[in-house]
C-alpha cells in the first residue's frame, strides 16, 4: 500500500443535494442561498442527532456518514418532514426541495472528508430520487430492521454511470400514520438483521472495487465544469437543456436520418413541456461529429444540461443510450440503455424525455404528460422520410421545395394515417403560393388548407398541423386568422423554436410587430446560431415596427451569410436603408437586384401584399421606391 494512502472501511453514505437548485438562485440569489444554508443546518443538526457525522457540506450539497442504516434513514425521514411543514409556510416559489440517496460501500476518510466508491454510489442513488424523496441501495434495504415502520418500494435494477452491475433501488418514505422512529443510543441495541455472509461478500468486492476507485477518483466531476461567467448567454428563468445528435454508431451510414430522427423526435417531445427551455435543433445539430466538450456547449448555448447519447439500429433492434449531464457540476445525473425491437423505438424516445424531464425536476402541467407519451405515427420508414423532408426545405428554395414536395407525398404514401405527411405538404405549398414557385398562387394556398385541415382531422395532437395551417391562411390573406391558430401550436409545443420562429412571422405580416420580435428573439436565443429564417423574419419584424437601424443588421447578416435567391432579401435591406437616409448604402442593393432580377417591377410584387395593414403595405413600398427600386 502507498504510504500516503488512508485504509479504506465499510460506511453507511448519505448523499443530498437541493433540486433546482440553480432556478431557486436565478429568482433571489440572496434568499435563494439563505433558504439553502437554513435547510442543510436543519439536517446537520437532525444528522447528529441520529448520531450521523456531516463530512462535507458545499453549495447545494451535503455529504454524512453513519454506522446504521437505520439512523441514516430515519435521519432523513425526519428532516423530510419538518422541511415540508417549512416550505408550507413560504409564500413564493423558492423552496428548497431535497432529494437524498443512502447506499453502503467503502471509503476512505481523511482530514474530515469522505471519498470513495460508497460516495459515487449515493451521488447516484440520490438522482434517482424525487425531489422531497429518498431512494436507497438493495443493501440499506437488507439491513434496515423489520421494527421500523417504513414503506420500500423497488425502483428495480438501475444502470448507473460507473458501475458495472445493475444496483437495486428502493424509495422509501413513513408507512401512513406510523411515528418518526426516535434517536436510539448506539449501545441500546444490536443489529436485528445482520448482514451475514452475503454482505461479507459485498463488503470485499466493495473493497477491491474501493481500492480500483481510490485511484481513478471516479467520485470527481466526471466531465469539466461550465461556469455561468463563462456563458455567451444569460441561463434561462427555468431548466434549460441542449440534446446534442444522438451518435449513430450502426455500420450502415444509411441509419444516420434514423439517429437524427430521433434526436429530433426527443427535442420535439421536450418541446411540449412549458416549464423547460430546449435548444433548437439547428443550433445543436452545428456540433455534429465535432467533438465539442460538454461545458463548451454549455457555455456556448447559456444551458445547465446537455443530452447526449447514441443510436445503433441493427435489422429490427435497436439499442438507445442516452446521458445527461448537469454541465455546472460536471456530473452525469441519470444515464439508461435501452434495447428494444424497432417497432418500440418511438415509445423510447418519450421513455427519453420523461427521465430528462424527472431528472430536472421539471413540473408538468396538465395534460403534457400525455402529450409527452403521444405517437404520431409507428411506421419507421414513414417517419425518415417526413425527417428527410423536414430538413430538404429548411432552406425554401424553388429546387429544395420541389424536392420536398415528392418527400411529404411519399411520407403519405408510406403511413396515410400520419398527420406529418400532409401538414409537411401543406406547408409547401403554402411556401410555394407566397413566393409565386407554382403556376397559380390561389391554387397552390387552396390546397395547402386543404391538406392542412385532412392533417388536423387525422391527428389534432400533432402541433406541426397547426403551424401549417397558419401558413395557408397567410397564403390565402389573413394573417390575423394565422396568428390565432398558432395559438394551439404553442398550448401543444410551447417550447418549440420553430413554433415561436412562424408564430413570429405570422404575427408582423398581421400587424402586430412588437409582438412578433418576443417570439422571434425567443427562438433566436432557442437558436443561437444564424439561420436564413431567423434573421429574415426578424428583419422583416423589425423593419416592420419602425426600427430600420435593426432591421439593416439583420438583413445584412442574412444576405452576408446564405444565397440571395430572391428578390425579397434585396427589396428589405434597400428600403432600410433608404427610410435611414442612406441612399449611398441602398445603391449598390438595388444595382445587384437588377442585375439578378431584371425583369423584377415593385407593383407586381407579391409578397407585400400579404401584409394585413395598408400602413405597412405603403411604408414598405415607399421605402423600397425611395431606395431606387423599380
Amino acid at each position: 500500500m502507498p504510504e500516503n494512502r488512508q485504509p479504506g472501511k465499510l460506511a453507511v453514505i448519505l448523499h443530498a443535494d437541493i433540486a433546482g437548485s440553480t432556478r431557486l438562485v436565478l429568482q433571489d440569489k440572496h434568499l435563494a442561498h439563505e433558504r439553502i444554508q437554513a435547510t442543510f443546518r436543519s439536517f446537520s443538526d437532525i444528522i447528529t442527532q441520529y448520531h450521523g457525522h456531516v463530512r462535507e457540506l458545499r453549495g447545494d450539497a451535503l455529504l454524512a456518514e453513519f454506522e446504521r442504516a437505520s439512523d441514516a434513514v430515519s435521519a432523513t425521514v425526519a428532516f423530510q418532514a419538518n422541511q415540508a411543514e417549512y416550505t408550507t409556510q413560504l409564500n413564493d416559489n423558492i423552496l428548497p426541495m431535497v432529494r437524498v440517496g443512502i447506499a453502503m460501500g467503502e471509503v476512505v476518510v481523511a482530514d474530515n472528508t469522505v471519498t470513495g466508491e460508497g460516495v459515487v454510489l449515493a451521488q447516484r442513488i440520490e438522482q434517482l430520487a424525487d425531489p422531497g424523496g429518498l431512494c436507497i441501495t438493495g443493501a440499506i434495504n437488507e439491513a434496515l430492521p423489520t421494527r421500523l415502520r417504513f414503506d420500500q418500494k423497488s425502483l428495480g435494477e438501475q444502470n448507473l454511470k460507473g458501475f458495472n452491475e445493475p444496483v437495486r433501488v428502493y424509495s422509501v418514505v413513513l408507512k401512513p400514520g406510523e411515528a418518526i422512529p426516535s434517536p436510539e443510543a448506539i449501545h441500546q441495541r444490536k443489529p436485528t438483521k445482520p448482514l451475514g455472509t452475503l454482505a461479507a461478500v459485498a463488503a470485499v468486492i466493495l473493497a477491491v472495487a474501493g481500492g480500483i476507485a481510490f485511484w481513478f477518483q471516479p467520485w470527481l466531476p466526471e466531465e469539466e465544469p461550465a461556469t455561468v461567467e463563462r456563458m455567451a448567454l444569460p441561463l434561462p428563468d427555468k431548466p434549460s437543456v441542449a440534446v446534442l445528435p444522438f451518435e449513430n454508431i450502426s455500420k450502415d451510414e444509411e441509419q444516420e436520418f434514423f439517429s437524427d430522427g430521433i434526436t429530433e423526435d426527443i427535442i420535439t417531445d421536450l418541446s411540449k413541456i412549458s416549464g423547460l427551455f430546449v435548444v433548437a435543433r439547428d443550433a445543436t445539430f452545428a456540433y455534429k461529429r465535432s467533438g465539442v466538450k460538454i461545458r463548451q456547449v454549455a457555455e456556448d448555448f447559456g444551458v445547465q444540461y446537455v443530452l447526449e447519447g447514441s443510436v445503433r439500429r441493427s435489422e429490427n433492434s435497436v439499442r438507445i443510450t442516452a446521458q445527461l449531464i448537469d454541465t455546472l457540476r460536471g456530473n452525469h445525473i441519470w444515464a439508461d440503455r435501452y434495447d428494444r425491437e424497432l417497432r418500440d423505438v418511438f415509445a423510447v424516445q418519450s421513455e427519453v424525455a420523461a427521465q430528462v424531464v424527472k431528472a430536472m425536476a421539471v413540473t408538468l402541467k396538465s395534460g403534457e404528460h400525455e402529450r409527452l407519451f403521444q405517437k404520431y405515427t409507428t411506421n419507421i420508414d414513414a417517419y425518415d422520410a417526413f425527417i428527410r423532408a423536414r430538413r430538404t426545405v429548411d432552406v425554401p428554395s424553388r429546387a429544395n421545395i420541389d424536392r420536398g414536395e415528392a418527400l411529404f407525398k411519399h411520407v403519405i404514401e408510406l403511413d396515410p394515417k400520419f398527420a406529418g405527411g400532409y401538414a409537411g405538404l401543406s406547408f409547401n405549398y403554402s411556401v410555394k403560393a407566397r413566393f409565386g414557385y407554382g403556376n397559380s398562387r390561389m391554387a397552390d394556398a387552396q390546397r395547402s388548407m386543404e391538406l392542412a385541415q385532412e392533417a388536423i382531422r387525422i391527428d389534432p395532437q400533432f402541433g406541426w398541423s397547426y403551424v401549417a395551417l397558419g401558413g395557408a391562411q397567410l397564403a390565402s390573406g389573413d394573417p390575423t386568422a394565422a396568428v390565432a391558430t398558432m395559438r394551439e401550436a404553442l398550448v401543444l409545443l410551447p417550447g418549440d423554436y420553430e413554433v415561436h420562429l412562424f408564430t413570429g412571422l405570422y404575427q408582423q405580416f398581421a400587424g402586430e410587430s412588437a409582438k412578433a420580435i418576443e417570439h422571434l428573439e425567443l427562438a433566436k436565443r432557442m437558436n443561437p446560431v444564424d439561420t436564413d429564417r431567423n434573421t429574415a423574419f426578424l428583419g422583416m419584424a423589425y423593419f416592420m415596427n419602425g426600427d430600420y437601424a435593426k432591421a439593416e443588421e439583420f438583413w445584412k447578416r442574412r444576405n452576408e451569410k446564405f444565397p440571395v435567391g430572391s428578390t425579397m432579401p434585396y427589396v428589405f435591406l434597400a428600403a432600410s436603408y433608404a427610410l435611414q437616409n442612406k441612399a449611398g448604402e441602398a445603391e449598390p442593393v438595388v444595382e445587384e437586384l437588377r442585375r439578378a432580377f431584371p425583369e423584377f417591377r415593385l407593383e407586381n410584387w407579391g409578397w407585400s401584399r400579404s401584409y394585413h395593414l395598408e400602413e405597412n403595405r405603403e411604408r414598405l413600398h415607399r421605402g423600397a421606391r425611395t431606395a431606387g427600386v423599380p
